[in-house]
């Protein structure tokens, strides 16, 4: 698989805490869209990332909904002592990164040839 970024993902549990992992070598691909309504214009960006089997952590475990993925690795931390810090958390991590996108959907593909296994992640 030819990957061109990395991501930092943060895995919300089901208490609502966050857990961060640095996943290096992932293939990032962008859609911009845009849709005029009677309304309005209505833009809309999804990306796509396809995480090879080898660069999952372990121990990580997908919540799509809410899980959280941003383009890069970041060093930043949630707070997860309450509800209130975790917002705060959530805020400051959207100002600090241009690119912060909630997991839609959590795809896997586990089969086939061991380089081509992958988790495919849809992400909004």
């Amino acid at each position: 698989m030819i990957t061109n970024a990395d991501i930092t993902y943060y895995s919300c549990s089901k208490d609502g805490k966050f857990t961060r992992y640095a996943i290096e070598g992932v293939h990032w691909e962008e859609t911009k869209q845009a849709n005029v309504l009677k309304s309005g214009l209505t833009s809309i960006e999804t990306v796509k990332v396809f995480i090879p089997a080898e660069n999952l952590p372990s121990e990580l475990k997908f919540n799509a909904g809410k899980d959280i993925i941003v383009k890069g690795i970041t060093n930043f931390e949630f707070d997860n002592t309450s509800q209130q810090t975790i917002s705060n958390s959530l805020k400051t991590l959207k100002e600090q990164n241009d690119k912060v996108l909630t997991v839609s959907i959590v795809d896997e593909k586990m089969y086939g040839s061991p380089w081509m296994q992958h988790i495919q992640l849809g992400c909004k």
